[in-house]
């Protein structure tokens, strides 16, 4: 009874969105960035969003002029969502063209993406909360099977309208509950599997703890994991938004598993990854999501969900 009671307001909150995601769909691609900057503004500088911890955190990472970065910071997320909501109420292929003309991998980048997926099994992508990170899986998407492990978010017809968005763009998606098998199959058609490496674990069994922008964080070991027992290589990736509104998708380093990786190599790749976010980070910090709770431990089981 209760969660028939739920279905109407969830229902209504996606018809809202996607409302808005028609009305947002009328403006230029182009102008988003804009638009989002005073979206940002408004729950950074009004309403304060959070704004206490993202400053505190930046301090901590030794981010110079930390309330100029977070200002930054908002203004990109603000844009992010309008750029999301405008995806969905695109066409197909007016989101190809669109999301092939605003999103780009530098040169270096692009080779060292292109020399990893030659290899023939597939490609572990150790993803992050960076620039617009949904657009930039929309984008891998296009190019080959991406298959995305995530996380739902509490509020379901947001979790909803979210999730059935990227699912459009041909990103599919997968909880962590059977994920290792779903990715086993995906790399095996040399598709790419992308996992998260900088939010809490769904279990401190599966944590490695690593000193990350000036606090330790518990990092998933699941991504190396994977490369490890299957041979793909583990390319580590971030994306960033330019001050000209352009996304830029920067491989940040490639990790090749041994014929037998161990646990040791597991761990020592899960550090390195996050040692290259970190100084992704630290040289483009509006474009990393502060507002999460990063440095939350890991819950001592796997949190299920109902």
């Amino acid at each position: 009874m209760a969660d028939a009671a739920l279905r109407p307001t969830r229902s209504r909150l996606q018809v809202a969105l996607a409302t808005l995601a028609s009305i947002v769909g009328w403006l230029p691609f182009g102008a988003l960035a804009r638009w989002g900057a005073a979206i940002g503004w408004l729950a950074g500088s009004v309403l304060r969003i959070r704004r206490a911890h993202v400053e505190g955190a930046m301090r901590r990472a030794g981010i110079a002029d930390a309330p100029l970065q977070a200002r930054a910071m908002y203004g990109s997320l603000g844009a992010a969502a309008l750029e999301l909501l405008w995806v969905s109420a695109a066409s197909a292929s007016s989101a190809k063209t669109t999301l092939g003309t605003a999103i780009r991998m530098t040169d270096a980048s692009r080779a060292r993406w292109d020399a990893a997926c030659a290899r023939g099994r597939g490609v572990v992508v150790a993803a992050s909360h960076t620039g617009n990170w949904d657009l930039a899986a929309c984008a891998m998407a296009s190019e080959l099977e991406l298959l995305v492990v995530t996380k739902r978010l509490k509020v379901r017809g947001v979790d909803a309208f979210w999730q059935g968005t990227r699912a459009a763009r041909g990103v599919t998606l997968s909880e962590a509950g059977g994920a290792l098998a779903r990715g086993r199959a995906t790399l095996a058609r040399r598709g790419a599997v992308a996992m998260m490496i900088d939010q809490v674990p769904w279990s401190s069994a599966h944590a490695v703890v690593v000193e990350f922008l000036g606090a330790p964080a518990h990092v998933d070991r699941a991504p190396a994991t994977l490369a490890a027992r299957t041979g793909a290589p583990r390319v580590v990736t971030a994306a960033r938004r330019t001050e000209a509104g352009a996304h830029v998708i920067e491989v940040l380093d490639v990790l090749e598993p041994p014929p037998r990786a161990d646990r040791a190599w597991i761990d020592d790749a899960t550090r390195a990854a996050t040692g290259a976010l970190e100084r992704f980070v630290l040289s483009h910090p509006s474009q990393w999501l502060w507002l999460h709770r990063r440095w939350r431990p890991a819950p001592a089981r796997r949190r299920v969900r109902a």
